[in-house]
């Protein structure tokens, strides 16, 4: 099976669950089951009709009942913008990655016992602190200080135009060590190679080349070139990665040591595949072992399926009835 086969094959797969979902479940009112345009980031609804978009108006439903109310408000709180939201909302799209994210961790923010059971495996999670006041898990988290410089003379908005991660916790592991984590969700995704953009590309290098050039930093600049680490998801790795590092010998909330863990589901090849250019492609044959083979300290970066999330005491009965174990049905 060849790789564009493979990549139809499952974003046709989550479009055929979340239809069924979508016209089964008892949590959505019968007028949100009709066929909807996507509403996009300019916030017109445009193209044709999809079973796998919900009408405009309902797009709050896009949130699963035990997260809606508290992911609302808390988005609104910290001033998040929904990636192409309505109205202020979420998504109207079913396959939006940032929907799934909230959907999957929201009830973690007030509930500790969810993340130690999510991440008690393959972290090492033992116990759960507030990240935030009153937050056992927080979204779009930035880190108290613009490190890279990257809204300046501005206050930075979370999720929006500064280096962000889609959710983050802080836990002290089985080995005593106080560490925060900083998640990045990753769903249907895929990416083309960028368009050079010169005078992009050097506000880029102002804010982002000495922290990649720092001989005890987490990326090993010597590897690619910068122009190849621009390209996403390269460049979005990068500056998480170096974000971390920053929060990590600033001691944020008093962490010994500060790790992104990268959830998504393996069936998802047309991800792993968006590497562009054959400097890339010598250093690995998928996103993941390319950024593997960038790291200086590999255990600061850990790869997690998202069917871990696929079980109701992790999430809900209705979060597994929604997504069950993204692309593994075939």
């Amino acid at each position: 099976m060849n790789l564009v086969t493979k990549t139809n094959e499952f974003i046709a797969l989550e479009r055929q669950r979340a239809t069924a979902w979508k016209h089964a479940t008892a949590t959505l009112p019968d007028a949100a089951r009709e066929t909807a345009r996507y509403v996009g980031s300019d916030g017109c609804a445009n193209g044709p009709p999809y079973d796998f978009c919900l009408p405009a108006k309902f797009a709050p439903w896009s949130l699963l009942p035990e997260v809606r109310e508290m992911a609302l408000g808390l988005f609104a709180e910290l001033g998040i913008p929904w990636h192409h939201g309505v109205a202020g909302g979420p998504s109207n799209h079913l396959l939006s990655s940032q929907v799934q994210c909230v959907n999957a961790l929201g009830q973690m923010v007030h509930d500790p016992s969810r993340v130690v059971k999510a991440f008690g495996d393959p972290l090492g999670t033992a116990d759960v602190l507030e990240v935030e006041p009153g937050r056992y898990l927080t979204f779009e988290y930035i880190g108290d200080v613009d490190v890279f410089d990257e809204a300046p003379g501005h206050e930075r908005v979370r999720g929006s135009r500064c280096t962000s991660v889609d959710a983050a916790f802080l836990h002290r592991t089985r080995d005593g060590a106080l560490e925060l984590v900083l998640l990045e969700w990753k769903y249907t995704e895929s990416y083309q190679a960028r368009l050079v953009d010169s005078a992009k590309d050097a506000v880029r290098w102002k804010r982002y080349g000495a922290a990649l050039n720092d001989p005890n930093g987490p990326v090993r600049a010597e590897v690619l070139e910068f122009g190849d680490l621009l390209d996403e998801p390269l460049y979005q790795s990068t500056r998480q990665q170096l974000l971390a590092h920053a929060l990590e010998k600033s001691h944020a909330h008093d962490a010994d040591r500060v790790r992104v863990v990268h959830v998504s589901p393996p069936a998802n090849v047309a991800y792993q595949r968006s590497i562009h250019h054959e400097t890339q492609r010598a250093v690995g044959a998928s996103v993941t072992e390319v950024w593997q083979r960038l790291l200086r300290h590999a255990d600061r970066f850990v790869t997690l399926d998202s069917a871990v999330f696929a079980d109701p005491d992790i999430t809900s009965p209705e979060y597994v009835s929604r997504y069950g174990n993204n692309g593994r049905d075939r």
